[in-house]
């Protein structure tokens, strides 16, 4: 090959080479999606659960949509304060942490509290126990006891006692409600921070019949409801109900309860 071809040959080598590095470049200034650096920066923040509570896929999307402006802060039910704050911070708002909810436990038929009427020697789980009739206690409404919830917690925020009932951690817990999903008797709920009483029992059982089979069960006597000067509490079904948005924290329902089935958190 002629010296002058292979130099020409070079030469529109090296052209096409710029060429399509300053493509590129171009591509990467204008293409790029907004808000890459914020994303990662998020993603690195964000608790890693990927639980769903935020309504998305994982923590990613999550992030992903919060830089679109398709979702809040507050829709994290998983990350502390701090890091929400942080959050907050990179995208440029403000979040408000009045009334952030926090695990509590509706009831309290631990050993020697609730009957059971067999004896339950399958795997230790809830959810596998609740499939043979219900479980293992004579109350259907009552924490069967086998930790469920605390094996899920992704904070260890929850602690089985020697009773077999779920203790929550108020200082761990933020919140994110994964072991309210978890919990086949559904005897695990949210409560706003503000809140410090809650009635710990799930029973629709007549007071006739808790009264045989737990001793710390709502019994529908509707003292609690009497004592209530600000018409806070209602028994209906069977059950007495709290009203957080009524409450004062008086604590004069937690007096009259004559099963302590009304507790001080």
């Amino acid at each position: 090959m002629p010296e002058s071809t292979l130099t020409n040959s070079l030469f529109v080598m090296g052209l096409l080479a710029l060429l399509c590095g300053a493509i590129l470049y171009t591509a990467s200034r204008f293409f790029t999606v907004e808000g890459t650096e914020t994303l990662s920066q998020l993603i690195e923040r964000l608790p890693g659960a990927n639980c769903g509570s935020c309504g998305f896929g994982g923590c990613a999307a999550y992030a992903r949509a919060l830089v679109e402006g398709k979702s809040t802060v507050g829709a994290c039910r998983a990350m502390d304060e701090v890091k929400s704050r942080e959050i907050a911070a990179l995208l440029g708002l403000q979040i408000d942490f009045t009334g952030r909810p926090h695990a509590v436990v509706l009831c309290q038929g631990g050993e020697g509290v609730s009957r059971k009427n067999v004896q339950y020697i399958g795997i230790k789980s809830c959810k596998v126990a609740s499939i043979y009739f219900g479980g293992d206690k004579v109350c259907e409404y009552a924490c069967l006891g086998y930790g469920d919830c605390s094996r899920v917690c992704p904070f260890s925020a929850i602690r089985m006692d020697d009773k077999g009932i779920p203790q929550v951690d108020l200082e761990k817990c933020v919140g994110c409600g994964i072991c309210k999903d978890e919990c086949p008797k559904k005897v695990i709920g949210l409560l706003s921070r503000d809140s410090h009483f809650i009635v710990a029992c799930a029973s629709r059982h007549t007071g006739k019949q808790v009264a045989k089979i737990c001793k710390k069960g709502c019994i529908a006597c509707k003292r609690c409801e009497k004592a209530c000067k600000e018409n806070a509490i209602l028994v209906n079904e069977n059950l007495a109900k709290i009203d957080p948005d009524r409450c004062k924290n008086c604590g004069s329902c937690y007096e009259v309860c004559p099963t302590r089935s009304i507790v001080k958190i």
